[in-house]
């Protein structure tokens, strides 16, 4: 018998201790994970609230900033309307081969044959602003296809109201009629069958000096930002950044621009980028393309980040605007 007996409360001592800390532990395992589940519920509440806001249309700005969405996912690539072409570190739209066939289309109607078509490339002979004016109702007619429009062709009427250059280099426009215009110029079609002004669907290209490149026909900034749909205009940011990513070996500087986002802006965006996955979203400030990329998934966030950007000029120039334009 020992001189000292043991108390029993001593001898389960270390297994007490043992189990309470097991026990600890598994309190801030199953908090974490409670944490997780309402940050979960939480952010799908959040998501719900989101999308189901209201907003009205935005027109676009074009003494300002006009995001657009070009809707060409890219597991449709050869079958889209536009293509956003990535060449000599800045960015263009271009209105591709198939897009123009699937316009002008003789099933679509009777303003849809290749006489139109035909006619408008006359045109641009004559001033591209012109010829221009009589694509904007059909473009727009597309697009309102692509949105699920069921009477897009409605507004491709002879009687379609256009606003066209009163004459070559002149900065006055005159109002007339698309079917007008068409007749105009279908005869001087007829006599010149035209280059063909769209070529294959191509990702990348040269240069964007000229109306009619070598993968499609050019869409200008102007145009672009009348015909589809605006999505964020500068009224939606209150600021931005830009950080710069100096020159390597292999590549030359590179730029990041953060955008700071509205209430408004961050439920607009979450809402676009929730249906339209994929499609690129176009940034048009003052009448030029100043960047452009897809939409890689749904974003909730109130700090959106364009880049790699190569044109650091145009970086700047979307930065310092959005800065100073509240």
């Amino acid at each position: 018998m020992p001189l000292f007996p043991t108390d029993p409360s001593q001898a389960d001592a270390p297994t007490r201790m043992a189990w309470t800390r097991e026990r600890g532990t598994r309190r801030l395992v199953f908090s974490f994970i409670g944490l997780i589940i309402l940050w979960l519920i939480v952010a799908r509440v959040q998501d719900h609230f989101l999308l189901q806001r209201s907003w009205p249309r935005l027109q676009a700005r074009p003494a300002g900033l006009s995001v657009v969405g070009t809707l060409d996912p890219r597991d449709s690539l050869g079958r889209n309307l536009f293509i956003v072409v990535q060449a000599n570190q800045s960015a263009r739209v271009e209105l591709t081969d198939f897009g123009w066939r699937s316009i002008f289309d003789p099933r679509n109607g009777p303003l849809f044959r290749d006489r139109s078509g035909n006619a408008i490339k006359a045109a641009r002979d004559v001033d591209d602003r012109l010829a221009d004016a009589m694509l904007e109702p059909f473009l727009r007619a597309a697009i309102a296809h692509l949105m699920g429009a069921a009477n897009w062709k409605a507004s491709i009427r002879p009687d379609t109201v256009i606003l066209v250059p009163r004459a070559p280099r002149d900065t006055t426009f005159v109002q007339t009629t698309l079917g007008a215009q068409i007749d105009r110029f279908e005869g001087v079609a007829a006599n010149d069958s035209g280059a063909n002004t769209t070529g294959d669907d191509s990702e990348s290209g040269g240069g964007s000096g000229g109306r009619e490149v070598e993968h499609g026909m050019a869409i200008p900034a102007s145009l672009l930002i009348r015909v589809c749909p605006v999505v964020l205009t500068d009224r939606e940011f209150t600021g931005a950044t830009v950080d710069e990513h100096p020159a390597s070996v292999l590549a030359g500087a590179t730029y990041t621009v953060h955008l700071d986002m509205s209430d408004e802006g961050r439920s607009r965006f979450f809402q676009w980028s929730h249906d339209h996955v994929g499609e690129n979203l176009v940034f048009v400030l003052k009448d030029n393309v100043v960047a452009a990329g897809r939409v890689k998934q749904s974003l909730n966030v109130s700090d959106y980040e364009i880049g790699p950007l190569r044109d650091g000029a145009a970086a700047h120039a979307l930065a310092d605007y959005l800065s100073h334009a509240r």
